[in-house]
């Protein structure tokens, strides 16, 4: 630090007395019995701002930043700055009086307000944040003589800090309310304080460049954030608070730099691959089998990667089980180690596959070859409850804010990879090295909630992979589009991949990544990089907008003809997006397609046929309750036969749904040992991201991509061993009924997949004997996602175009649903924060509601299950690890019994949840809880409890329920 307050600037006592942080104990009366002076708050802040900057920040960020203000050291000095006067609206009366003892010194030493101010309603509407922002923009004019723009942008970092910017309503309400944002002396503090921030925090030439910058709004976002975490650190028990009526006893550069060690943050990973042959850093990264070779497409990606000149969005389409997301994480080192980003973040369509693909990941990452700590985040509800994460955690010997076991790793953890403590919340887990999660934490990027600039920061700091992109519909693809467009701005390598993405998508991601790049002048910036006149770049900016309508015929046309399979297409910075063939994608198996009848009868006797000499097959169905249905059925048909069957779905209890995804992979995957004769019920929870393999596949008619992803899980190891019978790739498709003019599906389907792309996709197929792979995969998904007609049946025309119609008015309403809570595009002209989210004060991670905002899902609630005995005591379900304990009624359960309880997470189906049900069943459940014990249980508190009888039985309303581990849960709603 250049220099701190205390120490080189004589303050004033009216200075001195401001207060900024209390510390109380409720056991104490009066439970106040410690402070914090503003000033001091601001130099820790500042020293914190300072070190996140130096020590921790990736050099993707300080590039972002440093573009805009011309400088490093003045970005780096800006970030100290905005840090040590992001509280200074706290020297004002609205403030000031909240705590009465210390509002009185403040009174002595000169700052008057009036007491009666602390229960005026218009106090809550002249809050710090915003008096910080009068005062730094009034500030940055006056004494700097930035232009209005120029200052509001800056200040509107300051506006910001609490994570919801302020609105330019709310500016112009609070600045006629001079009684509570205070004049004359108060005036005078701030100046004050604002002038030793000048002093202490910045050079003269920091200043200049500070006057000259063409800050962009990207830019403001990351330094929004890195403000909010020096806050969060600066208001933290590590730095100790002073007591009543005394001074803070250390210097700032010793508390801020004890609490940066107790922190020990890991450093920023700077990726170096070792090698930049495809073969050899695959066999470097990931467990192979033997003999095994780099498919064509990740020996392309890699060297694609290898010439990309400027980040750049690419995306990858080959085949199921072609090792895309092997490529996507080599790719990833590559780009990271060229352009400065310090960890990836890998994004899936479900909480399984993100489970999935956490182990994967986790492989990838412990063979490095770091020489420092990285941290790792599971970014997805209960991740705690994932094996490989609570291990991770477990073993995590970093210092965290409170706690008190040692800083240091232990020296027999040899693993480079830990769940650092405090990046363990929702809201800062995403800030880790390395982070998976489902796709979700990328798309809350586009939500406009608080704490949204934390989640860019995440996400700007990372290479972005998000798997299995075709998977997502159309309310989740504008949130999709909307981050694609803002990574893009911040210049973030992104790579996208996917078996079956339809081309209009493919167009839509590129031009969403060009639209956030123009936005913020990077195309132009690249283009002539020793462009140095600063008003010329802007005009150049300003004038995108009418350029790119020019370019667009030229610069995407192309994207339509793409044809070859497998392909990878990358954006380009200065014109037309590069196309490429690595070829390798000859006929490498044909599958053969039936029908079979939707029949249990007609299931039964295909199976037993098939598997006579022994195999694996697995059978997919549309929903939940069909896949019930089915494995009931099929546990009869085959009672006595030396067959397992088993049930995978996503109503089980968390820790049921993680024992089954485990035991799967063991059985099915690339190293399991699969029974001699098996059969796997299970619903879309098996359809992607899962290396898993089956050696016959029975399904339920569902669009055509995913069709073909489900047919990713058969025959996908090669090098397997089958029973004569089996040795052919089979699909059988199943659930419609064709004896009509034209197809009837199962009304199940109906309720989740469109009737018209399920129609144009058996029109796709009618007459089709097999489907060749990979060959076939491009042209299938392109004629059912197209608008041609002329393959379909006459006979189905009628029925097509009404299921057409409602296709079209569905994706109306849920594109204009997405809007509702859609961030705004980039704002290329006239930056600023003021007005950028201008949404509720929630979170979508703490928020309840919030966590379906990304996704047109029905509500539904999440419960805990327990059983209850005959005498009414509340156990641990009997089946799961350590079941039946009893959970003590008079006191928290301990932390293992806690890890346990939370494992037995259930979300109540939709069919259980709709109309005013929600609400009627919390009722139900809060009038039947009677554990008051919960209440101290800070992981506890709050949860639902549903609990089930000792033979698995429980009552909800008008529903009856049964729950078993090999089922999961059934409900059957009450006759009256």
């Amino acid at each position: 630090m250049r220099a701190t307050f205390i120490e080189d600037r004589s303050l004033s006592p009216a200075a001195r007395a401001v207060w900024a942080k209390t510390r109380t104990d409720p056991t104490q009366k009066p439970p106040l019995i410690g402070w914090l002076p503003l000033y001091q708050h601001l130099d820790d802040a500042a020293g914190v701002a300072r070190l996140l900057w130096e020590e921790w920040a990736p050099r993707s960020v300080k590039e972002t930043i440093g573009r805009c203000v011309g400088s490093e050291d003045a970005a780096r000095d800006l970030v100290t700055w905005l840090a040590g006067v992001h509280d200074i609206g706290k020297a004002s009366p609205a403030f000031a009086v909240q705590v009465e003892s210390l509002a009185e010194d403040m009174r002595v030493a000169g700052l008057r307000c009036d007491p009666r101010i602390k229960d005026d309603d218009e106090r809550g509407r002249t809050r710090h944040e915003l008096v910080g922002f009068l005062a730094v923009r009034e500030w940055l004019m006056s004494e700097h003589l930035f232009d209005p723009d120029a200052a509001q942008a800056l200040a509107s970092v300051v506006a910001s800090h609490h994570g919801r910017p302020a609105t330019a309503a709310e500016v112009r309400s609070a600045e006629p309310r001079s009684h509570l944002i205070g004049e004359g002396s108060w005036a005078d503090v701030r100046r004050e304080l604002l002038s030793a921030a000048d002093a202490a925090f910045a050079s003269r030439a920091s200043h200049a460049h500070w006057r000259s910058a063409i800050l962009t709004q990207p830019a403001l976002v990351l330094l929004s954030a890195l403000v909010i975490v020096a806050d969060w650190i600066a208001s933290s028990d590590l730095l100790d608070a002073a007591e009543l009526g005394a001074w803070p006893t250390h210097t700032t550069p010793d508390r801020v730099r004890g609490a940066w060690q107790a922190l020990d943050f890991p450093r920023p990973w700077a990726a170096a691959p070792s090698n930049t042959d495809a073969a050899t850093l695959l066999a470097e990264r990931f467990t192979l089998p033997d003999g095994a070779i780099p498919h064509a497409t990740q020996t392309a990606l890699v060297e694609m990667a290898l010439r990309t000149e400027a980040p750049e969005l690419m995306v990858l389409e080959s085949e199921m089980g072609s090792g895309k997301t092997e490529a996507a994480l080599l790719a990833a080192e590559i780009v990271a180690s060229r352009f400065g980003l310090s960890g990836i973040f890998v994004g899936l369509p479900t909480q399984a596959t993100a489970d999935g693909m956490f182990s994967r990941v986790l492989e990838w990452g412990e063979r490095l070859g770091l020489d420092v700590p990285a941290s790792v985040f599971l970014a997805r509800g209960r991740a705690s409850q994932n094996r490989d994460y609570e291990q991770k955690t477990r073993k995590a010997h970093f210092r965290s804010i409170g706690d008190e076991h040692s800083s240091h790793r232990e020296a027999s953890e040899d693993s480079m990879l830990v769940a650092h403590r405090w990046f363990a919340a929702p809201r800062r887990g995403p800030l880790s090295n390395f982070v998976v999660g489902t796709v979700d934490q990328a798309l809350f990027a586009g939500l406009r909630s608080r704490y949204v600039m934390l989640r860019h920061l995440a996400l700007a700091s990372k290479v972005v992979i998000i798997d299995e992109v075709h998977a997502y519909d159309v309310y989740m693809r504008q949130y999709l589009l909307r981050v694609i467009e803002w990574l893009g701005a911040y210049g973030v390598p992104v790579i996208l991949l996917s078996a079956t993405l339809p081309s209009g998508q493919r167009e839509e991601f590129i031009r969403a990544y060009d639209r956030g790049r123009e936005a913020t002048g990077l195309a132009d910036e690249r283009a002539e990089e020793d462009e140095s006149d600063y008003q010329a770049l802007l005009d150049r900016r300003r004038h995108a907008r009418e350029r790119r309508a020019a370019v667009d015929a030229q610069r995407y046309g192309a994207l339509h003809d793409v044809v070859d399979y497998p392909s990878i297409v990358r954006s380009s910075v200065t014109g037309p997006a590069e196309i490429l063939a690595p070829g390798g994608a000859g006929v490498s198996r044909v599958l053969r397609v039936d029908r079979l009848p939707d029949d249990t009868d007609a299931l039964t006797g295909m199976l037993r046929s098939a598997l006579r000499d022994g195999g694996c097959a697995a059978v997919i169905c549309n929903t939940v309750r069909r896949a019930q249905e089915r494995a009931a059925a099929l546990r009869e048909a085959f009672a006595g036969d030396d067959v397992q069957i088993t049930l995978a779905h996503s109503r089980f209890l968390g820790v049921d749904r993680a024992a089954k995804d485990r035991s799967l992979l063991d059985a099915y995957g690339p190293k399991g040992t699969r029974p001699p004769r098996s059969i796997i019920v299970a619903t879309q929870v098996i359809e992607q991201s899962l290396d898993i393999d089956f050696d016959l596949m029975v399904t339920d008619v569902a669009p055509i991509d995913l069709l073909l992803q489900r047919s990713g899980r058969l025959h996908r190891h090669a090098w397997r061993e089958r029973p004569a019978p089996l040795r052919e790739p089979r699909l059988f498709l199943t659930g419609v009924d064709r004896d009509g003019a034209s197809p009837v599906f199962d009304k199940g389907t109906l309720a989740v997949y469109s009737e018209a792309i399920l129609l144009r996709t058996m029109a796709a197929l009618e007459g089709r004997g097999s489907i060749a792979l990979p060959n076939d995969i491009r042209p299938l998904v392109e004629l059912v996602y197209s608008d041609d007609t002329d393959y379909v049946p006459p006979s189905w025309r009628d029925a097509l175009v009404e299921a057409a119609r409602n296709h079209r008015s569905i994706e109306q309403k849920k594109t204009e649903g997405a809007r509702a809570g859609l961030l705004q595009p980039v704002r290329g002209e006239d930056p600023t924060l003021i007005g950028w989210i201008s949404a509720p004060d929630a979170d979508p991670e703490l928020t309840p509601p919030g966590r379906a905002t990304v996704r047109d899902t029905d509500e539904t609630l999440e419960v805990i299950v327990l059983q209850r005995d005959m005498d009414g005591t509340f156990l641990l379900p009997v089946w799961v690890p350590e079941g039946g304990q009893q959970i003590p009624a008079n006191e928290p359960p301990n932390s293992r019994l806690t890890r346990a309880i939370l494992g037995c997470v259930l979300r109540l189906p939709p069919g259980m949840c709709r109309g005013n049900a929600i609400d009627r069943h919390i009722a139900a459940l809060e009038r039947s809880f009677d554990l008051p014990s919960w209440h101290g249980s800070y992981a506890l508190k709050g949860e639902l409890v549903l609990a089930f009888d000792m033979d698995g039985r429980a009552r909800l309303n008008e529903f009856d329920l049964r729950y078993s581990p090999a089922d999961g849960l059934l409900y059957e709603r009450r006759t009256v």
